[in-house]
């Protein structure tokens, strides 16, 4: 995203960790940018793509971390595309050949979401003449039939680059991905400097639970009973449910559906149709992804404590410094990156059970 898209966005007050969370945080973000040095070496230009089209606050908040992180290291955004939207062809004429095509980070490398998956081989197998570095990734297959089909066609690109966001995950691929290069690195999302507004008046009053509902679920907190930490006020919601969709969100996702689209056409017909401006698809991104995360801010405003089952609804209340408590997925997501790096940060704990969670979070609104 360009710097003076971003620079539109008006400035706000950073939210106050305690000491030593602000220097684990500070640690952590180091050690990233390290890794990304690594990978990216002296290139300059980049092209991110995967970007996340959707209402999902945790890729939204990996999008802005990393955001940040390639603006401090003086990177270029040169090309954007989401996961229906990328022309081959449009990102050549905008990358230079020694730029680095970057695909966005999360927890979606494997065939749960099989989805990204087949994008990420698909340009994997396109674009051979550029490094790849798939930004920080969970990683995650039932099948080992399918992880065998990843390490195959990914395997065979002469320069692509995964980084990886916990110890656990890097003991899948070493098993499952032995042909990929594999580097460890923080989950992104910690890059992202989240901040209450000044419109936005922090008045703590009830527990907030993201919990989710789909394929990951395993924990049973999205069917807590309204008493469940009583006499406590008890909000339960999810990425996607926790707000109505605004109308410059809306009219953003509008823009990126044209886009792809347009892309579908020039792929089918036999003349080159064209495509929307860049610069107008990566402000639509932008436009999405920001208005997700600063929904979840807005929506942490008002939260005592906050327990959640979803990686990133971590991640903010960390950021945040809220009191939280976290169980985990159905493959260990969440409690792979707290031993890692996370669960020493003074407000994160992590449990395993409903009772137990219960308990920390009375011990967090009483203490």
């Amino acid at each position: 995203m360009s710097a003076s898209a971003r620079a539109t966005d008006e400035r706000m007050p950073t939210a106050v960790l305690n000491g030593s969370d602000a220097e684990r945080l500070a640690e952590v973000r180091e050690r990233t940018r390290s890794a990304l040095r690594a990978v990216i070496g002296e290139a300059r230009d980049v092209a991110i793509l995967d970007a996340p089209n959707q209402r999902n606050v945790g890729d939204s908040l990996i999008w802005e971390g990393e955001l940040a992180y390639l603006e401090q290291l003086g990177l270029r955004i040169r090309y954007v595309s989401d996961l229906n939207g990328f022309d081959a062809a449009d990102l050549r004429r905008r990358l230079p050949r020694d730029g680095i095509v970057l695909l966005h980070g999360g927890g979606n490398f494997g065939d749960l979401w099989i989805g990204h998956q087949e994008h990420r081989e698909k340009v994997a197998a396109e674009l051979t003449d550029y490094r790849m570095v798939q930004l920080s990734q969970s990683i995650f297959f039932a099948d080992a039939e399918r992880a065998a089909t990843a390490n195959r066609i990914i395997g065979q690109h002469p320069d692509f680059h995964l980084l990886i966001r916990d110890n656990l995950s890097m003991e899948r691929a070493a098993k499952l991905l032995p042909a990929i290069s594999r580097t460890y690195c923080p989950d992104m999302a910690l890059g992202y400097d989240a901040r209450f507004s000044e419109g936005v008046r922090r008045s703590p009053s009830e527990v907030l639970v993201i919990a989710r509902a789909d394929r990951e679920s395993a924990s049973g907190l999205s069917r807590v009973a309204g008493d469940w930490i009583a006499p406590y006020p008890l909000h339960v919601t999810d990425w996607g449910l926790h707000r109505a969709d605004p109308l410059g969100w809306r009219l953003a996702r509008a823009v990126l559906k044209v886009q792809r689209r347009l892309v579908a056409a020039r792929r089918r017909l036999p003349v080159k149709t064209p495509t929307l401006p860049q610069a107008l698809v990566q402000r639509a991104i932008l436009v999405v992804n920001r208005s997700n995360v600063e929904s979840a801010v807005v929506l942490y405003a008002s939260a005592r404590a906050v327990v959640v089952d979803r990686l990133h609804a971590h991640v903010l209340a960390l950021l945040l410094g809220i009191g939280h408590v976290m169980l985990d997925n159905n493959y260990r997501k969440l409690g792979a990156v707290f031993d890692d790096y996370t669960g020493v940060f003074s407000t994160a704990s992590y449990v395993t059970d409903l009772d137990e969670a219960r308990s920390r979070v009375y011990s967090i609104v009483e203490g």
